[in-house]
């Protein structure tokens, strides 16, 4: 039976605008191209959100590759947050009553910048923070481990208690999916940016209905 929720990001708690980020990172200098890619980063986009350098690390290099003397933190926020689009307010309700019934855990790949204003207030018109929404969250800067590699759901798992086969992963990247499959836990691949709140209701009903059984 599933009892453990686990929500991706971009595109899935938040709608996502890729083009507005890339945008901002050009206004700044640096070219998105050689560091961003769909589901994924590369060179140091992708060391801070593994953990492998910390923010300030982040703001030397984006100086580095712009030809620039400094970049500050609060402007490489800014190209950062260039992908939120808007956080849907019926998302956050639907996770606070999931929160009644299912332990629910946020597992992205992302990185201080984007969670220093996701654990403020100004995340939610509700005036609450991301933490409020979710039992846990699973942040690969903070894990060293970076989805589709099996070792952030293991993580995952081992840390909250979880069983895999009691798991059920909302992600709007498909390898992601494919990726949590592998050990076992359920996958719900989603179109990114759209409502998931009907297609999970159903596994969900699913799920109640044959007692967890598949």
């Amino acid at each position: 039976m599933i009892k453990n929720l686990l929500f991706d990001m971009g595109g899935v708690v938040f709608r996502q605008r890729t083009e507005e980020a890339f945008w901002r990172f050009r206004e700044a200098g640096v070219d998105p191209m050689q560091y961003m890619g769909e589901y994924g980063q590369r060179g140091f986009f992708l060391d801070v959100e593994t953990g492998a350098i910390d923010d300030a690390e982040f703001c030397r290099r984006m100086a580095e590759a712009a030809g620039r003397e400094s970049v500050s933190w609060q402007e490489a926020q800014q190209c950062w947050l260039g992908f939120v689009l808007d956080v849907p307010t019926d998302r956050l309700h639907r996770l606070l009553a999931l929160k009644e019934d299912y332990h629910v855990c946020l597992l992205s790949n992302t990185n201080p910048f984007i969670m220093a204003y996701m654990r403020s207030p100004e995340f939610s018109a509700d005036g609450r923070p991301i933490t409020d929404y979710f039992h846990t969250l699973f942040c690969s800067y903070e894990m060293r481990a970076y989805k589709p590699h099996p070792d952030i759901f293991l993580q995952a798992l081992a840390t909250d208690g979880m069983q895999a086969d009691e798991c059920l992963f909302l992600d709007d990247s498909l390898k992601n999916i494919q990726a949590a499959e592998a050990v076992g836990i359920r996958g719900l691949h989603v179109k990114g940016n759209e409502n998931w709140w009907e297609p999970l209701a159903q596994v969900l009903e699913a799920d109640r209905a044959n007692g967890g059984r598949d």
